[in-house]
């Protein structure tokens, strides 16, 4: 959820979405910035969400076993369920926070549904296809037409680049959804962007069903020797290959970033869930030391609520970017280094904030509504002792 938050506040408050390159460069922080950059690209950007994206594909695949070995309509529940999570999604997306993530996952996993039959090595191997191949060679195909070029120029030209962020500084909200939708009309929708980050997110959905069928997450206390047997190698290799891509990405001259870039964004979405995995073992064997535990169990009640945090951050990061109610505006003053310092305080108080509620609530109250729409029972919200 931290790294998701920095991704978002980070790359929505960025060049080529609100701000452009010139302000960037002309800020205080610039060469700061520069280098925070480059480390989020090493260590966190597409990381986290890779995780996020994993973990509700672990979440839906065991919700339908479970549903499944109950003998009840799994299919009637869990297909609520997946609609009410699209139309949230869709909401939230178009309504007030243009860099929503859950209508895909909604979508992403009516797919899951009618893969359910599917074996451990086509979930397997079909999962890693899609995550590595989709995403780039989807883009690169989209960027051999004109018309999807001209679209996503429309989009993120410097004239329309100023016009999202007069939107957002004006206080007018309105005003600003409506520049935010219209940029993802033009990108999102009609440039096909969505048809690469679909099957971006459908080969995590495939991997997370995959892991969720292993059982190791759900009986990670059994498999710690494996884990510790792999975590070295898959974050070094990651980061070796992440760093390799990005180091040819910053040579002088022509590079491999002019000459290949396919090939190149190809190496980072091999990269990519290599550290991601990497992260989940060393988080595994953190969770499972008597000695280290007390560094994860505090980001537990975050991650019990983590719908409800994903929510509440959106709007967090719109009082912080733009001018709309008591929003600061910082859009455009301020860059990188800024907006992880703030993401990290906010993120502070979403952990207090879930610790009191957890204390007191047996759900957060999106997954309460949620629960309850699905179940279409209104299940105890006060933890009962």
């Amino acid at each position: 959820m931290l790294g998701v938050l920095v991704a978002n506040m980070v790359e929505l408050g960025g060049q080529d979405i609100l701000a452009t390159a010139d302000q960037l460069a002309a800020l205080p922080t610039a060469a700061l910035d520069t280098t925070t950059n480059w480390f989020l690209s090493l260590f966190v950007f597409d990381k986290f969400n890779t995780l996020f994206t994993v973990l509700f594909g672990i979440g839906f695949w065991i919700q339908m076993e479970r549903l499944s070995g109950r003998e009840i309509a799994f299919s009637t529940i869990y297909l609520r369920r997946i609609t009410i999570l699209t139309v949230i999604g869709f909401i939230h997306l178009l309504g007030w926070f243009g860099w929503d993530i859950l209508h895909l996952y909604g979508m992403m996993a009516f797919i899951l549904l009618f893969s359910r039959n599917l074996s451990d090595k086509t979930l397997l191997w079909v999962g890693l296809v899609l995550a590595i191949f989709s995403r780039p060679l989807i883009d690169w195909a989209l960027s051999q037409s004109s018309l999807i070029v001209s679209l996503q120029d429309q989009a993120y030209s410097e004239v329309a680049i100023l016009e999202r962020q007069a939107a957002a500084r004006s206080g007018d909200f309105i005003a600003w959804v409506s520049a935010m939708n219209h940029m993802n009309w033009l990108d999102w929708f009609l440039g096909g962007t969505i048809l690469g980050w679909f099957g971006y997110g459908v080969g995590r959905f495939y991997l997370g069903a995959w892991v969720a069928r292993q059982g190791w997450l759900q009986n990670s206390g059994d498999w710690l020797r494996q884990i510790r047997f792999w975590t070295l190698p898959l974050l070094l290799g990651g980061l070796a290959l992440q760093f390799a891509v990005q180091s040819f990405q910053d040579a002088p001259g022509a590079s491999w970033a002019d000459t290949s870039p396919l090939l190149l964004e190809l190496l980072s979405e091999t990269a990519t869930p290599l550290i991601a995995a990497g992260y989940v073992c060393v988080l595994i064997l953190l969770f499972h030391s008597k000695a280290t535990d007390w560094l994860v169990r505090p980001f537990a009640p975050v991650g019990q609520m983590a719908l409800t945090n994903y929510l509440i951050q959106s709007p967090i990061i719109i009082l912080i970017l733009t001018g709309a109610g008591p929003g600061l505006g910082l859009v455009g003053t301020v860059g990188t280094s800024t907006y992880v310092a703030i993401s990290i305080v906010v993120f502070a108080g979403q952990m207090i904030a879930s610790h009191f509620w957890m204390k007191a609530f047996a759900y957060g109250p999106a997954e309460w509504v949620w629960r309850a729409l699905t179940y279409q029972t209104w299940p105890n919200l006060r933890r009962v002792s």
